[in-house]
């Protein structure tokens, strides 16, 4: 394998490896706690990357067996159907000996050491409401809608992301629009759905996460780009070729992953060093790869969207209570101000306390080079506006009133340092 196969294959695996922190499997930091998980969608993943470490594929068959109560057979293949070309052969057989594991459980009723998964967590709203609606569509429609409750949904434009079937999709929604869960109305000659009562549906699940990615797309993508570094060819020709068949055929998935770069086009084999380069740093990215978990500053920063409109943000340091950050001025009740933002009326406030968030994170990167003398006054940075809002649009959209979400300064120092390169390049 190649130095960028390394390089793409390990950080695919820690993906894996921190989505399975999520759902209780020990060993290493959970990164992705105010993201949705698709716990199908990472079987079939982690049957694509797991033969870099066999403990994770040892513990995730084991998790599987225990906890196969929430697994759908009917997901699992519609998946493993989806799956890269070169890692269809590998899901179907961890699928079969998950199934087949499953089946001797079963059987024998043996208690296994292997963990349950603690509901609770923002990310595992995929169980929650399984353990509410049941493993069936109806489940994924709820997470689909609650996604975006804003938006009305077609059956079709559901269909890939609930991973059953049109049929099975429509009807579905016929029995949430029944119990008046849904409700539905014509739109250019076809029905689109919507949750009628949104902010009750995310209260009786104990809340959101911030952000509900599409990760049947991210692993397409991330699989594409593991076969590709695996498989680089010597011959300068055949690489470009390789490089620039793989950007065009990455473009739609990509479609589905808000603020990801998009790649570079491949014409010269200067450009498919962009295209490595890129392809190292969306896989790095997905997998929120960079310090460890030891040597970052264990700093967390809440968003909390009030009830009474505004937002406010605390922060959490070590040892300590949370202590106010930022309070927005309830943009809803001053117009004037939100048209001189020209944002929407949701993400005035929010970017506000972003930014305050973004510069008190700039203020303790310089307190460690220059001195703890440095104040919040002394910073500047031009950039930080943009990113704020850009933050409110991406991560913030979907939270509802009563809401809140977390971040850890790890994370944030990594968005802000993805995003400044972006705008850096593109300047």
């Amino acid at each position: 394998m190649t130095a960028l196969g390394d390089e793409i294959a390990s950080s695919a695996l820690d993906l894996a490896r921190s989505l399975w922190a999520e759902l209780g499997v020990t060993g290493v930091p959970r990164r992705h706690d105010w993201q949705a998980l698709d716990l199908e969608a990472l079987i079939i993943f982690t049957a694509s990357c797991a033969s870099g470490d066999v403990r994770l594929r040892a513990r995730t068959i084991d998790w599987c067996v225990v906890n196969n109560r929430y697994i759908s057979s009917l997901r699992l293949h519609h998946f493993s159907r989806q799956a890269h070309p070169t890692t269809r052969r590998t899901a179907e057989r961890y699928v079969s000996t998950v199934e087949a594991a499953m089946k001797r459980h079963r059987e024998n009723r043996r208690r296994s050491p292997s963990p349950v998964p603690d509901l609770r967590r923002p990310s595992l709203i995929q169980l929650r409401l399984r353990a509410l609606a049941g493993v069936s569509a109806r489940a994924e429609i709820l997470k689909l809608l609650l996604a975006d409750p804003d938006r009305p949904r077609t059956v079709a434009s559901m269909v890939a992301g609930a991973g059953y079937g049109k049929g099975g999709v429509a009807q579905a929604l016929d029995m949430l629009t029944v119990a008046g869960i849904t409700s539905a109305e014509a739109a250019a000659d076809r029905l689109v759905y919507k949750l009628t009562r949104p902010v009750e549906l995310a209260q009786a699940v104990n809340g959101l996460p911030a952000v509900f990615p599409d990760w049947g797309a991210i692993f397409k993508i991330t699989e594409g780009l593991v076969h590709y570094a695996r498989t680089a060819s010597r011959d300068v020709a055949a690489r470009v070729a390789a490089a620039a068949a793989l950007a065009h055929e990455l473009r739609h998935d990509l479609q589905s992953v808000p603020g990801a770069e998009r790649p570079p086009h491949v014409i010269t084999p200067a450009s498919v060093e962009r295209f490595d380069s890129w392809a190292r740093a969306f896989v790095a990215e997905q997998a929120q790869a960079g310090a460890s978990a030891a040597d970052a500053p264990d700093v967390t920063y809440t968003v909390h969207r009030l009830l009474l409109g505004g937002w406010i943000a605390t922060v959490t340091e070590p040892g300590q209570q949370p202590r106010p950050l930022a309070l927005s001025d309830a943009p809803e009740l001053r117009p004037e101000r939100r048209a001189q933002r020209r944002l929407r009326t949701d993400q005035v406030g929010a970017a506000d306390v972003i930014e305050s968030m973004l510069v008190d994170i700039r203020t303790r990167d310089m307190q460690r080079s220059q001195g703890s003398l440095v104040s919040r006054q002394s910073v500047s940075d031009s950039l930080l506006p943009a990113m704020s809002r850009e933050f409110a649009s991406e991560l913030l959209q979907p939270m509802q009133k009563g809401q809140s979400a977390s971040f850890t300064e790890e994370f944030l120092q990594r968005w802000i340092a993805s995003r400044r390169h972006r705008y850096t390049a593109t300047a």
